[in-house]
């Protein structure tokens, strides 16, 4: 574009000596950065922000992504488990729609952004390989922190297929560094109520189904106040962490950039975090037939280097308020980083008075780890309150091998 405008004033400046045309051009040019990506000073709660992107989700993709995330749930793995729980086929995963509803093009690429925190992620509808999804994103609140250096950005995200069937359904909170040109002032009005969690008609097909399945598929036996150190533990990988967010087209520079930001300091995105979190739980609590992430804050960042391990904590068990074979179990999940989490973790004794239902603070919880349980503090990267529905537990036991 640039060099078009310069051509063009240089035809301008013709000038006509003997007769004959006589040209003059720039003997050099300066380049344009296209903006893209949501600018705050043009935001407004209420604005519908446009997303042209289709994804039609192939094996290949659903591969990739079982290929980076342990996640081995029979309703995902398999067309005949599915089949009798009235699915056409196997379901996409839970994480992987957690992931592609958060995975925003839209951050301003001029600041530094984080995710903050998800509220109220439901899957709604089932999701195959084969459909085409389409992004629609909603702003919810955008209003200045309380120390009036940021911006924090709430976003009503919802995945829909080829048929405009909502699939899956979220709310996402990023913090961008600096505030608007409005000083923070503009639309920092909260609703007068939380909205309504969706309702799902995958939790109700499973519902009325499970009788179809065979008794014996719960490993364990889970009870109320019960913590679980989770086995499984490993790293993004920096490859691994790139190439994820360039399937789910993010491109923020702190997610790539190792000129501007050095190879230790480049991020790994927010869903990408939540989903290992997700996966390094995932054999413990097998089989889960459905979850809700009811809320969900990322409290320390992590490179694509960092070894990432989880610990749950189980709040609440009952039965299913419509079918006795199933369990409701609310739990805690926490996201830990730097520590071999079945091991070095066996022995220590933590209080209990450190875990919670309610959404955490940073500053708070690592206040509370630092005087009551320091080998944890700076080590929690992330906590998720979580509503499983599995199979009650029978007294025989499968082992996963």
């Amino acid at each position: 574009r640039g060099s078009k405008i310069i051509a063009m004033r240089g035809l301008r400046s013709a000038s006509r000596l003997g007769g004959r045309m006589r040209r003059s051009y720039a003997q050099t040019v300066t380049g344009d950065v296209l903006e893209l990506s949501l600018t705050l000073d043009k935001a407004s709660v209420g604005d519908h922000l446009e997303n042209p992107y289709e994804l039609t989700i192939t094996e290949g993709i659903r591969d990739a992504w079982h290929g980076c995330f342990y996640q081995h749930d029979r309703l995902y793995t398999s067309d005949v488990f599915a089949q009798k729980l009235g699915f056409s086929k196997m379901l996409l995963p839970f994480s992987f729609l957690l992931h592609t509803a958060g995975a925003v093009s839209h951050a301003d690429d001029r600041r530094k952004v984080l995710d903050v925190g998800i509220e109220q992620a439901v899957y709604e509808k089932p999701a195959y390989i084969g459909d085409t999804i389409r992004k629609e994103y909603y702003i919810q609140d955008l209003r200045t922190t309380s120390d009036g250096e940021s911006t924090l950005l709430k976003v009503k995200c919802a995945l829909l297929n080829q048929k405009n069937d909502r699939v899956f359904s979220m709310s996402k909170t990023m913090l961008f560094e600096g505030t608007t040109s409005k000083s923070g002032t503009r639309d920092m009005r909260r609703p007068p109520r939380a909205p309504a969690k969706p309702s799902s008609a995958v939790l109700e097909k499973i519902s009325h189904r499970s009788a179809a399945l065979s008794r014996s598929n719960a490993l364990a036996r889970l009870h109320e106040g019960q913590l679980i150190l989770h086995s499984l533990a490993r790293p993004i990988g920096s490859s691994m962490g790139m190439i994820l967010s360039t399937m789910f087209r993010m491109t923020h520079p702190s997610l790539f950039n190792t000129k501007r930001f050095g190879n230790e300091s480049v991020l790994v995105p927010g869903g990408v975090m939540l989903s290992q979190v997700h996966a390094c739980a995932a054999r413990g609590l097998y089989e889960i037939l459905y979850e809700e992430l009811e809320h969900a804050q990322l409290l320390n960042p992590i490179s694509p280097t960092d070894l990432i391990g989880a610990i749950s904590y189980v709040h609440a068990i009952r039965e299913h308020p419509e079918n006795p074979d199933l369990e409701e179990v609310e739990l805690q999940t926490w996201g830990i980083k730097g520590l071999d989490v079945a091991h070095e973790l066996r022995s220590l004794e933590i209080p209990i008075d450190v875990f919670s239902s309610a959404p955490q603070k940073r500053s708070e919880l690592e206040a509370k780890l630092e005087r009551s349980c320091p080998q944890l503090h700076g080590k929690v990267v992330s906590n998720h309150y979580r509503r499983l529905v599995r199979q009650s537990p029978r007294s025989e036991t499968m082992f996963l091998l």
